[in-house]
């Protein structure tokens, strides 16, 4: 059982009518070369360039949600939209366990009496039940659409970790003031991830009775997915501030390493480029100066201003909502040029893409 294997995809971004507002045509990018840009313009997004309700008003969601989306972890409740407080069930995060660890040559064999062989989590379960990660109650059931708590989050996670073959040191629970809330037997899981930096709880509490959230999950896998060696050689996650999600023109690159970052910089927005390189899946670039772009998008009577200059309109363009998401920052990357028009275009009732130009 492996981690998933990170992947890069290409996406247009878009502007909306209804919920659509940032929408990825997700096919695979071609293998890097080697440089893979010198000069030109790259895009820092502070939202996220797959699901219009993870913005900068979740900026502790918004680069695990869309790594792990962008690897085909995680999808959406709905077109372009993620719904991230909603509550998680235990289906759903074994599902995404099975995608990021790669479990399907664990399937086969009985499941649970009410886990259906055709449900899309079967398979997923079947894998998770043989490896130890779940198992049933006293009537051997599953209860897949049950609520996941943030406890048997955490204990699911451990498991999984413990079975791709990572040694965890023993944690203290004492830095969650909640921690005599704990159920015996999730203590000792919970008390490794938080050591390793896995889980960090909030307002120094835990919560582990109450039922995770999509972007609770998104944060803890992700962390987990970014495990390193520590000096000790134990396994721990670390907050990098140079590592960011970056757009070149509409190729998306999770987890790029930002060489020149000073210590602290809070990266966001168009900024020229001195060097990106790298392939496969390690990508570094060095930051010139950030630039400004075009911000304010009106649309009012059939016409589309961009910083109060009207823009021209593709001819299929029947409507655009840009409420409540009117910034380009918003949704726009960069095409390696200067923004000053625009145009927009509409296909099966949604607006798939916005052209810039020089």
């Amino acid at each position: 059982m492996r981690a998933h294997k990170r992947t890069k995809c290409i996406y247009r971004a878009v502007l909306s009518i209804s919920l659509a507002v940032l929408c990825p045509l997700l096919t695979h990018a071609s293998a890097a070369a080697s440089v893979i840009q010198r000069s030109g313009l790259v895009y820092v997004p502070s939202h996220s360039v797959f699901f219009a309700d993870v913005d900068e008003h979740l900026s502790w969601v918004v680069q695990p949600v869309d790594y792990l989306a962008n690897a085909g972890i995680v999808s959406g409740t709905d077109h372009c939209v993620y719904s991230p407080e909603d509550k998680l069930s235990r289906a759903d995060f074994v599902t995404m366990l099975n995608r990021a660890y790669d479990m399907e040559e664990y399937v086969g064999g009985g499941s649970f009496s009410d886990v259906s062989e055709n449900a899309y989590y079967s398979s997923a379960v079947s894998a998770a039940k043989n490896l130890g990660i779940v198992s049933g109650d006293a009537k051997g059931k599953f209860d897949p659409k049950g609520e996941l708590t943030r406890q048997d989050a955490m204990v699911m996670l451990r498991r999984t970790l413990n079975k791709s073959g990572l040694l965890f040191e023993p944690g203290d629970l004492g830095v969650f003031s909640d921690a005599e809330s704990i159920s015996r037997y999730a203590q000792g899981d919970i008390a490794a991830l938080a050591k390793a930096g896995v889980i960090s709880g909030a307002n120094g509490k835990l919560n582990p009775k109450q039922p995770v959230t999509r972007a609770e999950m998104a944060v803890m896998l992700y962390r987990a997915m970014m495990l390193e060696p520590d000096e000790d050689g134990n396994p721990a996650y670390m907050q990098r501030d140079n590592v960011v999600n970056l757009c070149v023109g509409n190729v998306f690159y999770a987890n790029v390493i930002v060489e020149n970052a000073a210590q602290g910089q809070k990266l966001s927005g168009l900024y020229a480029c001195e060097e990106m390189q790298g392939e496969g899946e390690d990508f570094t670039v060095k930051l010139g100066e950030s630039r400004t772009m075009d911000q304010k998008v009106d649309w009012k009577n059939g016409i589309l201003t961009v910083n109060g200059q009207a823009v021209t309109v593709a001819e299929d363009c029947d409507a655009v909502s840009i409420s409540p998401y009117g910034l380009i920052s918003g949704g726009l990357v960069s095409t390696g040029e200067a923004y000053s028009t625009a145009a927009v275009s509409l296909v099966d009732g949604i607006v798939t893409a916005v052209y810039y130009q020089k």
